[in-house]
């Protein structure tokens, strides 16, 4: 009897207990009253740790070594406004992703790629006559942008030159050839042949530009998609660590009658 009673008792002090619990430890909504901040300023007066300075050397030594490692030689400067609808730079960069976007390509999935369009915003920074190191090709892409190759219909690729006709920027293209006449696109020309538009074409871009970045919708919902998975800056350090002195200028990819 005694025990029974016993158990009971602790049965109840238990379940008693179990609720204080869960009342002490209901959520309570905290609300931020205010919020203060002060502006440090960064100048000579900050001393310096030599114990943090002693961690981080060796890592910033490593990194400028890596950053200033000299890639090639360019025998002139290579900029983004020194032509009309192409460029130096813009060339260059579409010819360099596309040679080493195809290898890649055609080992993974055994197809070529017909053409290549980038966009001009992507090419941030000019490249100066004389070496080329590694840090300047991270300002050349800051980004970690990815190859993708897009199928498009022959439809979705006209609106691709339609694009480039009325955006009137020098858009990085290889693989194609534009023949304009009073600014209207009068002929195009891929991998030496006429464009049909009852074929479908494969187009390498950067995974941004895939997405509609820089109002390209013409890159959405493609018939296939192809990953690479392989970064448009490293394919360029990779393709000039290759190459002794860069070879590029304006061409008759564009052509303005």
């Amino acid at each position: 009897m005694h025990t029974n009673l016993n158990k009971i008792i602790k049965n109840y002090l238990f379940s008693g207990l179990i609720i204080l619990l869960l009342f002490s430890c209901k959520n309570e909504q905290n609300q931020i009253n205010t919020i203060k901040g002060s502006q440090i300023e960064i100048d000579d007066k900050i001393v310096q740790d030599p114990e943090i300075l002693q961690f981080i050397n060796p890592y910033k030594e490593e990194l400028e070594k890596e950053v200033n490692e000299v890639l090639c030689y360019t025998p002139f400067d290579l900029t983004r406004e020194d032509g009309n609808l192409q460029s130096t730079l813009g060339n260059i960069y579409a010819d360099v992703c596309y040679n080493r976007a195809n290898l890649v390509f055609n080992k993974l999935f055994n197809k070529n790629i017909d053409f290549v369009l980038f966009n001009y915003g992507g090419v941030r920074q000019s490249i100066p006559k004389g070496e080329i190191k590694v840090g300047d090709i991270f300002k050349l892409m800051p980004f970690e942008n990815k190859f993708v190759v897009a199928e498009l219909s022959g439809e979705k690729t006209k609106a691709l030159f339609d694009y480039f006709e009325k955006n009137k920027s020098s858009h990085p293209i290889s693989g194609v050839k534009l023949t304009f006449n009073n600014d209207k696109l009068h002929e195009i020309l891929i991998q030496n042949k006429q464009f049909d538009i009852t074929k479908n074409y494969f187009v390498l871009t950067s995974d941004y530009l895939q997405h509609g970045g820089d109002h390209m919708d013409f890159f959405k919902d493609p018939i296939n998609l192809y990953n690479l998975n392989y970064k448009i800056r490293d394919a360029i350090i990779d393709y000039l660590k290759e190459t002794d002195t860069l070879k590029s200028g304006l061409d008759s990819r564009i052509i303005n009658n």
